[in-house]
């Protein structure tokens, strides 16, 4: 087993704080609206202009100033008649369309067959009063060493959202002995590991993630690093949950704490 050095985990834990507070990041997500095809042409309270959405395509519409558009084509077809703006949105992935106000911008997204507005406003006082994640103590003997399995598929997750599932890709299985029990873990993308243990839901968030080292058929985790997702922080996110069945059996007491997540 390798240990985990504290000065490590010092500058580790410095670089994500210091990440989570970028003026458009994690911490400034203050409001999500799911736009519904039914709605037609619509206003949603506190954003400028018209919303629709035509099928896979969304629709808006603005006079003057109300927006200041931030992507352009191919991501977003704009036609300007006078005073009056309206764009085109069919991009499959999720696009940074624009801003108004203080610097407040608006994601649109797309999760499932649902196309939504997440805005992100930098004043955002879970930004602005945000001191760090709160952490457990660091743990040098928190590292866990087993076997790689490569085992390629893609897996269905849920998510943060009860509606909500995805296809994820998986390179294979992680193996541990944890607490006198072999267990095995889904490892997704390239070498992360989405998690609960005996504190998730309490202690520590609902769910966790940390990513893996794979060397070979070696797979060696710092548990020191596991991360929550932004929804352990914010009622706007659409995070994916855990593969079925990744649970560690013992209470993992290194990482982050579990925050309360907030509107704003």
């Amino acid at each position: 087993m390798t240990a985990s050095a504290p000065e490590d985990f010092l500058a580790f834990r410095d670089r994500h704080d210091r990440g989570l507070t970028e003026p458009h990041g994690i911490l400034s997500q203050v409001g999500l609206h799911w736009i519904d095809p039914a709605d037609g042409a619509h206003e949603i309270e506190g954003v400028p202009g018209t919303w629709r959405r035509e099928g896979d395509v969304l629709e808006a519409e603005w006079e003057g100033e109300a927006l200041e558009l931030l992507a352009d084509a191919p991501e977003a077809l704009v036609e300007h008649h006078g005073e009056h703006t309206r764009v085109t949105v069919g991009a499959a992935a999720d696009v940074r369309l624009a801003c108004f106000g203080e610097d407040v911008q608006i994601d649109v997204i797309r999760r499932g067959d649902r196309i939504g507005l997440r805005l992100l406003d930098p004043s955002a006082p879970r930004r602005t009063a945000f001191e760090g994640v709160p952490t457990f103590d660091h743990d040098p003997d928190a590292v866990l060493t087993g076997t790689f399995v490569p085992r390629p598929a893609e897996v269905t997750v849920g998510s943060v959202l009860p509606w909500l599932t995805s296809e994820v890709p998986s390179p294979g299985i992680a193996r541990f002995t944890v607490g006198g029990r072999n267990v095995d873990l889904v490892v997704t993308g390239r070498s992360t590991l989405v998690f609960t243990d005996e504190t998730s839901g309490t202690e520590s968030a609902d769910w966790r993630q940390v990513e893996a080292r794979i060397d070979g058929d070696r797979i060696e985790v710092d548990l020191n690093r596991a991360l929550n997702f932004p929804s352990a922080f914010s009622t706007s996110a659409t995070c994916p949950r855990p593969p079925e069945g990744n649970h560690l059996p013992v209470p993992v007491r290194a990482g982050e704490r579990r925050v309360e997540p907030t509107n704003r």
